[in-house]
């Protein structure tokens, strides 16, 4: 049995001797199949020392980022769902959940976890879960991290889907295999909001093959609304409590597989998804127009949505620009400024990109993608005596939200407000 706090402790002291003695602990609550209401899985649920001020994984998870400490705790908690799932019952290809801090996708294991985390993702299949609210943090560690961990996994989930808005935005770009659905989708009254949440989350079931969960099901009511809006996967106290004690799972049919939108892989410049596409050339001053084009539509979209800027010259945005995306940045609409000496908030809420990337010298582009909109305008410098751009203007959404994914790719942590 796990040491309780002793009496006065401080928090500081007590998320330090969590870390150093290894005292997180594991309990796992099952995951159905709806239809047949058989157990298809687990989400391992990390706890601190029971009785301790750090025993819910929401005063962990705080104090890690409170002390800038969020990538130890991460494989710490890794570690302990990992050597607690193989010591159960859990047999050979049981599906195991496993949440995950983005800020520690890129991180590096350390040497006495390692084994027990390496013997676990060998033996069962692993689905990495990711907060929907931690999306937006720090897209380049985000989506750098989700590619060097994508084949090592059988899936990557995205939790808390319809908590944050402005998160939602990213939901394409991300391509989830398994999208959990908010709890206050499943357990609320029928409203525009959860209405316009799984309106985006079927969209992206239909375009990707994704899986829908449903999490937070309670009662018998819960469980008529998750079959009336057709989950297939759920979970919640009514399927079962979380214990240190799982049994195998009954039914291994949870299908989770990506199917590849056009086959396109991620690119290290917008300009190149326009592979088989025709290409224009163009006076640089009549791609300026059509990029404003497109930058107005963008200013019209309704969150969730994103629109993203990449400038060969940071005197092409004006001021108007600037508080146009500031605009936007205030009604949760996500925005980005990528380009040579572009500072790290160049304005009010928007993010700019550091450090800048040579791969996207003389490149322009504005991407503007919402859940009812996708445009985009990509163009590269000629490199001759005139000032003319090789460009083409892309409404092919796969094309069009990888080119997102690369520019998403420069945009760091959110500047601190204030």
């Amino acid at each position: 049995m796990m040491a309780r706090s002793n009496p006065g402790t401080t928090v500081e002291n007590e998320f330090e001797r969590v870390l150093h003695d290894r005292l997180l602990r594991t309990v796992f609550q099952p995951i159905v199949r709806v239809e047949s209401g058989k157990v298809a899985g687990y989400e391992g649920l990390i706890r601190g020392p029971a009785g301790s001020i750090l025993e819910s994984p929401d005063a962990l998870i705080n104090e890690a980022y409170r002390q800038n400490r969020v990538a130890e705790l991460d494989w710490i908690a890794r570690a302990s769902a990992s050597r607690a799932a193989l010591a159960a019952r859990l047999a050979p290809n049981d599906l195991l959940f496993l949440n995950i801090e983005p800020v520690a996708l890129t991180s590096h294991c350390p040497p006495d976890l390692w084994p027990d985390i390496e013997e676990a993702f060998r033996k069962f299949r692993i689905v990495l879960e990711i907060t929907e609210r931690s999306l937006d943090h720090d897209p380049r560690t985000l989506l750098e991290g989700i590619a060097r961990q994508r084949p090592t996994i059988t899936g990557l989930a995205l939790d808390d889907v319809g908590a944050d808005v402005r998160a939602m935005s990213l939901l394409p770009v991300v391509r989830p295999d398994v999208i959990k659905l908010d709890l206050k989708v499943t357990q609320g009254t029928p409203s525009p909001e959860a209405m316009t949440v799984l309106h985006l989350a079927y969209e992206e079931v239909e375009r990707t093959g994704a899986t829908i969960l449903a999490e937070g099901v309670e009662t018998k009511q819960h469980d008529e609304v998750v079959r009336a809006f057709g989950a297939p996967l759920a979970q919640g106290w009514l399927y079962g409590k979380p214990t240190d004690d799982p049994t195998p799972a009954e039914e291994h049919e949870a299908h989770m597989s990506i199917r590849s939108e056009l086959g396109l892989e991620d690119v290290r410049s917008p300009f190149e998804v326009l592979g088989g596409q025709q290409i224009s050339r163009a006076p640089r001053d009549l791609v300026r127009c059509l990029a404003d084009e497109v930058f107005r539509h963008g200013q019209h979209l309704q969150p969730p949505a994103l629109l993203l800027v990449l400038v060969p010259d940071p005197q092409v945005l004006t001021k108007d620009h600037l508080r146009a995306l500031s605009e936007m940045a205030r009604r949760q609409v996500m925005t980005g400024v990528i380009g040579v000496g572009m500072p790290p908030e160049p304005a009010p809420g928007v993010r700019g990109s550091q450090p800048h990337d040579p791969a996207l010298d003389g490149q322009y582009a504005i991407i503007a993608v919402s859940p009812s909109t996708a445009v985009a305008v990509v163009a590269r410098q000629t490199h001759t005596t005139q000032p003319d751009f090789y460009f083409g203007l892309i409404h092919d959404r796969p094309r069009i939200t990888t080119a997102a994914r690369c520019l998403l790719r420069q945009l760091g942590p959110q500047p601190a407000s204030g």
